[in-house]
């Protein structure tokens, strides 16, 4: 069944209307018929049944008849501290990201980006682009909640802001002795915090401010991953450890 992303305003008592290119899709390419039924989600975790009640070609009105809460958020928040890639990697990082339940990506400036966004007009833009794509993905996957994509900031912002989480990792292709599993084991945390490098990898003067702040570096095996790899493999890794594939 497909789902449309509404704002909590748009709902009056029971009725909604959808307007704008979400109301040409459901009226011209899916073709929708008064008295069908659509899932409506307001984002924030809450999902409704709402039966057509009206339909012209640039806005659809409907009943809601059931609300409920999301059953595809996972229970765990996870937040990806995401190198920023060379162009084009970020896009595919927040898509897979969000397919697999991440609840927030941070990007993250660091001495190794090869792309350096220093001008506000630049950072808005590519927010805007990234923004989007994770809402899309949403839609696609059928979750609740749009991840949210932070602004662009530095290590150490990161950093400061990774210390509200229960717990914070940051691979890093040099460690030798502690394993991402290992680092998870025993382990109950409802947030998780995920560091990873750009292409060039993590800067040493960045892991000594990761090990300062005392986030553990883990290795994520014997092979080298791309960083637009990276990133939804160790979430995969997550979801699975704390029982958010089943």
């Amino acid at each position: 069944m497909p789902k449309f992303f509404i704002k909590k305003e748009d709902i009056k008592g029971n009725s909604v209307t959808i307007t704008g290119t979400d109301a040409t899709h459901i009226a011209k390419v899916l073709r929708t018929e008064v008295g069908e039924t659509l899932t409506l989600c307001d984002g924030c975790g809450t999902d409704f049944y709402a039966t057509v009640t009206a339909l012209s070609k640039d806005s659809v009105s409907l009943a809601i008849k059931e609300t409920l809460p999301c059953t595809a958020e996972p229970k765990i928040s996870v937040t990806l501290f995401q190198g920023i890639p060379k162009q084009g990697k970020m896009d595919y990082i927040i898509e897979k990201c969000t397919e697999l339940g991440i609840s927030r990506i941070v990007p993250v400036s660091t001495k190794r980006s090869v792309v350096k966004i220093d001008d506000k007009k630049s950072e808005t833009k590519k927010l805007e682009r990234w923004r989007k794509i994770a809402a899309e993905s949403v839609k696609q996957c059928g979750r609740g909640t749009i991840p949210e994509v932070t602004d662009v900031m530095t290590v150490a912002q990161a950093i400061e802001m990774s210390a509200s989480l229960d717990l914070t990792l940051a691979a890093y292709e040099c460690e030798r002795e502690t394993t991402f599993r290992s680092a998870l084991l025993g382990k109950s945390p409802e947030s998780v915090g995920i560091f990873i490098g750009p292409e060039g990898g993590l800067d040493d003067s960045e892991v000594k401010m990761f090990k300062e702040a005392n986030i553990t570096t883990v290795t994520l095996g014997k092979r080298i991953l791309r960083t637009e790899t990276a990133g939804h493999t160790v979430l995969t890794a997550v979801m699975y450890e704390f029982n958010e594939l089943e």
